[in-house]
């Protein structure tokens, strides 16, 4: 009887390391790095670090908010942060431009860029060309999201197929 009692008590404390590690380990699972956007106040501002981009050759990610727009808050919440959307944004050199006061210098960065609605999220290649035709405008979740930076147009590829494999 005192046998059965000791392997009853053997496999409940088994278990309770089992339970305890593996909690462990699942909770301790290393989250990534924040991303950090630069923030830009202005058109030439913008060209500033659009042309910094270029010559470090990143394509680049605009993000034009506003602290009221909810769909703003929850692209920053909730698309952003997503695991498999920062490995992806940390290829881009990424820029915010926060419009809520609607300055001037807001207004007119607004309309240099065409922007109409909140989240705007625009595109420039690592050539520093714009890449209006992939622009986002408004919430987009993170596996669109991460869809959406796997274009071709972003990172074209560099050995393009010549005609003679192609045939």
């Amino acid at each position: 009887m005192a046998n059965i009692k000791i392997k009853y008590a053997l496999v409940i404390l088994i278990i309770t390391i089992i339970t305890i590690v593996s909690g462990y380990l699942l909770n301790n699972k290393p989250t990534p790095a924040a991303l950090t956007f630069t923030a830009v106040n202005s058109i030439s501002e913008l060209k500033h670090a659009l042309k910094t981009a270029a010559q470090q050759q990143r394509p680049v990610l605009l993000d034009v908010y506003a602290e009221w727009c909810s769909p703003c808050i929850a692209l920053t919440q909730q698309t952003f942060p997503a695991a498999n959307v920062i490995p992806q944004l940390n290829k881009f050199t990424r820029i915010k431009a926060n419009v809520t006061a609607n300055s001037s210098a807001d207004i007119a960065l607004m309309q240099y860029l065409e922007v109409i609605g909140f989240p705007s999220l625009l595109f420039w290649d690592s050539q520093g060309n714009p890449l209006p035709q992939i622009k986002i405008s408004g919430f987009i979740n993170a596996e669109n999201f991460s869809h959406h930076l796997q274009q071709s147009i972003i990172f074209p590829s560099s050995s393009p197929v010549s005609q003679n494999n192609a045939q």
